[in-house]
């Protein structure tokens, strides 16, 4: 293993909330009102594109700027951020250094959008730890597509094969598969049968679990 790419969103921060929060102020407009295990269980890590379609259509709601809405929802994503401190998921940083003392690359491949991941990056105090990310504005499909992870490899040079990938969602798990890399799965917002049917090689808890 030459590189781990990590997703963010339920992998290093507990931010699922925080991205509920900001996707009911924006739907609270339309009149609709969501549930949250719909988002975790459904949703959680297919990107706000996604999420604003299907919700929008699904209420009969055709007449909207895709674009102007995710912005929107970004910008209501980072208001809030600003006044609440992101937990990270236990033993994050412990790992994090594990990883730097053995010279194991890392990068992240979040499906949210890049000022998103910037702004989550420095709340927790990691941006320099990953100067390199890609968004799922830098793909064309988002998860459960490989684009997202393919990228990622490339962007730090190396093959799938020499990539590990740590996630904590079904779509994330099926992308990391489907771009033949290995998978840990954390239990930070799915069930564990689950992340085992969709073919995570490992399951653990947290990172204070975690062994490599």
């Amino acid at each position: 293993m030459k590189a781990i790419i990590f997703d963010l969103d339920g992998t290093i921060v507990f931010s699922h909330p925080t991205h509920f929060a900001a996707y009911e102020e924006l739907f609270g407009e339309f009149g609709i009102k969501w549930n949250y295990e719909e988002f975790n269980n459904v949703f959680a890590g297919t990107g706000a594109p996604v999420i604003i379609e299907n919700l929008l259509t699904r209420h009969g709601i055709t007449d909207f700027d895709l674009g102007v809405l995710v912005k929107k929802k970004r910008d209501i994503f980072n208001r809030i951020l600003e006044n609440n401190k992101l937990k990270t998921v236990p033993g994050f940083f412990e790992f994090i250094k594990t990883l730097n003392e053995r010279g194991i690359k890392k990068i992240i491949a979040s499906g949210s959008n890049r000022e998103n991941i910037k702004h989550m990056l420095i709340n927790i105090g990691a941006e320099s730890e990953f100067p390199l990310y890609i968004s799922g504005e830098d793909v064309k499909n988002p998860k459960p597509s490989p684009d997202i992870f393919l990228a990622a490899a490339e962007k730090i040079g190396v093959t799938p094969r020499q990539c590990t990938v740590i996630e904590e969602t079904t779509h994330g798990v099926i992308g990391a598969k489907a771009a033949k890399m290995k998978c840990i799965a954390l239990t930070t917002t799915c069930d564990r049968n689950v992340l085992a049917e969709a073919g995570a090689d490992m399951i653990v808890e947290n990172y204070s679990k975690l062994r490599i």
